[in-house]
């Protein structure tokens, strides 16, 4: 799964006031746990930026993009108004409907469960399919935080059993995919990121296992899906030239070594066609815990330079920010 590894750093539980314990009867299991205690989240020192879920300008896919910010301690919090008030600018589309409001965001005790509590016009989606896209875009956008595994969305205080046919009276747990291109849930699948239906931003997409791939070696088989190109119908766009072939591959001490063949060039220029094949196979590999670095060779061989002049004759780190906005 993408991960934003710029957010790797500890929560700090801190407690507003001194000491004072609240009440939140709407989620108390029991009187004989006692009351509960409401913790803000707080990292251990500023952030200025943030990973969140919009949609595709096309409305089909959730698309992970870092916003940017005033340093503050309060990551979560700005996390979810972002996502509320939606994207500036042109190319994606807001997953929430106008007026859903952020009213306040805590854990209780030591749990590693956010509590999100909106304000009722979310309960105005009437929609399964927007529903269940905000849902997910809210738990994906907090799940990338540190220490956060699951989240459980309050509204106006209380829980609710559903939304638009969506269930929400239990916490929720980070989804297996971002979104899943597979025919049924007994397909074998493989995320990787194409460009969407504009070739602005990385879509993460589960795609079927190419043949020839094993779920032994889930790197190698998310390259071939790369080389294989999104389905027809799709409306993704392929990052990788046509009549690519993957050589070799091998990983090794956090090493990916990928060995093409020279129609890996094929597009023979053009900045965009070439930050497309090496974001989306950084990003496509480095989701991977083993791997922090790419190596491309180019029949067998390194290469200087590719045609618009990207070395790559050292390994590759990840980009440091993914799809960036500035709002």
């Amino acid at each position: 799964m993408v991960l934003f590894t710029v957010l790797l750093l500890s929560l700090v539980l801190v407690i507003n006031g001194c000491g004072r314990k609240a009440q939140a009867p709407a989620i108390n299991p029991g009187a004989s746990e006692g009351p509960k205690e409401i913790r803000p989240l707080l990292y251990d020192r500023e952030l200025d930026r943030v990973i969140v879920y919009y949609l595709t300008g096309d409305g089909r896919y959730l698309v992970p993009v870092t916003v940017n910010f005033n340093p503050t301690r309060e990551v979560a919090k700005i996390a979810v108004e972002k996502l509320l008030a939606g994207p500036q600018g042109d190319g994606l589309k807001p997953v929430f409907p106008e007026g859903v409001k952020l009213q306040d965001i805590y854990l209780l005790n030591n749990q590693q469960t956010v509590y999100v509590n909106l304000t009722r016009e979310f309960l105005d989606i009437k929609d399964a399919r927007q529903a269940d896209l905000a849902v997910k875009a809210l738990v994906l956008t907090m799940t990338n935080l540190t220490n956060v595994k699951e989240v459980q969305i309050l509204v106006e205080g209380n829980k609710v059993p559903e939304v638009a046919g969506v269930k929400l009276d239990a916490p929720l747990h980070r989804p297996d995919s971002v979104n899943s291109l597979l025919k049924d849930g007994n397909q074998k699948g493989v995320q990787v990121f194409f460009n969407d239906a504009d070739a602005r931003f990385f879509v993460p997409v589960t795609v079927a296992m190419p043949p020839g791939s094993s779920a032994d070696n889930l790197p190698r088989a998310a390259v071939l899906a790369l080389l294989a190109g999104p389905p027809a119908d799709s409306g993704l766009i392929r990052t990788i030239w046509p009549g690519t072939r993957l050589l070799d591959f091998k990983v090794e001490g956090g090493l990916a070594t990928v060995n093409f063949s020279r129609q890996v060039t094929g597009y023979g220029g053009g900045s965009a066609a070439e930050t497309a094949l090496l974001k989306s196979l950084l990003f496509t590999l480095t989701q991977f815990p083993d791997i922090d670095r790419v190596q491309i060779l180019i029949d067998g061989k390194k290469k200087e330079y590719l045609p618009e002049g990207t070395a790559i004759d050292k390994p590759l780190s990840r980009p440091e920010l993914l799809n960036p906005l500035n709002h």
